[in-house]
This record gives C-alpha cells, sequence and structure tokens, in this order.
C-alpha cells in the first residue's frame, strides 16, 4: 500500500497497462507481433512468468492472441460482438422438450502423421483421439459432432460410452482449458457427412471449429457440423469499438429453427 492509502497495482498489472496503452494508441497496431518474453522482461524489469501472466490476460480479454510456433500478435480494436455459451446439445435438445440420442459413428486413437490426426499439432510422440459422433432430436440427425483429443489430457477418452454421455460433459469435468478460439462459417459438407446428416449435395452447412489449450498446450479441436435449414445463428447487443469480449466463453451457439 502506498503512502495514501492506495493500494499499488502489481507488477503484471502495470505491464498489462502498459501494452494495452500501447494497443489503444496503435503503437502497436493490428496484426503487430509482440516483443519476445525475454525482451519485455528486460524492458519492465521483471520476470518471464510476471511478463506471461501479464500477456495471458490480455489474451482472454480479446487483444491479443499467441499463435503456436510463430509467437503473440495484437488483434487490434474492433466491432464487440456478443459471445455466448455453446450448452451441451443433448442440454439443448432437452431444455426444448425433445428426446436426445447419439450414434458413435467412430471412436479411436489415430496414426501419427495422419491427415486427421495434424488437425491438432502435438509435440513428436503425441497422441490424438478422434470421435465421430452423429447427435439426433426425436431421430432427426442435427448434428455431427468431430472431436480431436490429445490422449496426455484426458488417457479414458476412449473407454467412455457416449451414447449414455456426451464428449462435451465428459472433457468439461476431465480436463482443464485456459483459451479458447472459435470460427463460424457456412460451407458444403461432404458426401459422407450429407449421408449422416440426411440432407443432399445443395444444402450448406454451418461449421463452428473450436480450439482449445491449457496454456500453451493443445487440448481439443472440434468441428460441429449443422444443417443449415435446421439451425440459425441470433445475437442481440450494444455494437461498439471496444476490444473484443473473453474468448474464454466457449463462443457464438447455433439455435435451432423449431
Amino acid at each position: 500500500m502506498s503512502e495514501t492509502g492506495v493500494v499499488a497495482q502489481p507488477l503484471y498489472g502495470q505491464i498489462k497497462s502498459a501494452i494495452e496503452k500501447r494497443i489503444r494508441a496503435e503503437e502497436w497496431p493490428a496484426d503487430f507481433q509482440v516483443p519476445r518474453e525475454e525482451e519485455l522482461a528486460e524492458e519492465f524489469g521483471a520476470s518471464r512468468l510476471t511478463v506471461r501472466r501479464a500477456l495471458r490476460e490480455l489474451q482472454t480479454e480479446g487483444m491479443l492472441i499467441r499463435v503456436q510456433g510463430r509467437g503473440t500478435f495484437v488483434i487490434g480494436p474492433k466491432m464487440q460482438c456478443a459471445v455466448f455459451e455453446l450448452p451441451d446439445v443433448s442440454e439443448e435438445i432437452e431444455d426444448g422438450g425433445g428426446v436426445h440420442m447419439s450414434e458413435v459413428i467412430s471412436l479411436c486413437a489415430l496414426e501419427p502423421g495422419s491427415p486427421l490426426a495434424n488437425l491438432l499439432p502435438l509435440p513428436e510422440g503425441g497422441t490424438v483421439f478422434h470421435s465421430r459422433i452423429l447427435h439426433k432430436e426425436d431421430g432427426t440427425p442435427i448434428q455431427l459432432e468431430d472431436r480431436f483429443v490429445n490422449a496426455d489430457e484426458a488417457p479414458a477418452y476412449l473407454d467412455q460410452d457416449f451414447t449414455r454421455i456426451t464428449p462435451h460433459t465428459y472433457l468439461l469435468r476431465e480436463t482443464e482449458v485456459t483459451f479458447v478460439d472459435n470460427t463460424i462459417r457456412a460451407i458444403r459438407p461432404d458426401e459422407e457427412s450429407r449421408a449422416l446428416l440426411q440432407i443432399d449435395a445443395s444444402q450448406p452447412c454451418l461449421l463452428l471449429d473450436r480450439r482449445t489449450w491449457r496454456g500453451d498446450t493443445p487440448v481439443t479441436r472440434s468441428r460441429f457440423l449443422y444443417p443449415g435449414d435446421r439451425y440459425r445463428l441470433r445475437s442481440s447487443h450494444e455494437a461498439t469499438t471496444t476490444a473484443a469480449p473473453s474468448v474464454r466463453s466457449p463462443g457464438l451457439p447455433p439455435r435451432r429453427i423449431r
């Protein structure tokens, strides 16, 4: 506490404030590569751990993004978009009065170097588990879920009965996640996905691609595919030009069209 009775801001908070000021003043513009932790530690007279905490808080607040193998970059001020919880598909269906059923299409450990395993980049020797599950509401397919899991983060993943518990529920209980990245886009699915979702070739789908990390360690990559005529996105919020909201929120949920 200072002589005036005001609690002094901790060093990591001072570093965070200094970096945030540079971003808002566009001294560090969008896409600017942030100096290495060692350089910032020397500049601020702090340890790397202290600098790392400041950077991670700014990542959480959506001002910075860390790209594995490349470094940390400024996202910059942007139009704020409301961020929602993505509910577990079984809960969403049951809350709407429907009956949830799931069909496990595949559940296995992927061969190292396979194209699918490369969707979740792990250090050499790491194992990726893969599950493909079709979720249905009252017998109608509404979501095709492909999930890639770091085996070290959820060793018992392959032992679960995903007709009784969803991967979402299991991983929420068994893993720790500190960073989430979501991308949403419209795609035309491949023939196998169309057959599982019971849609024709002319029908677009909504793809939610989510990646999660624990610190710098990849935990999961999940790809949720929804038939375009069965889901829609909706958001109501005040538009501002402040930094983006917390990326720890799980993302924008598809809303079922009833």
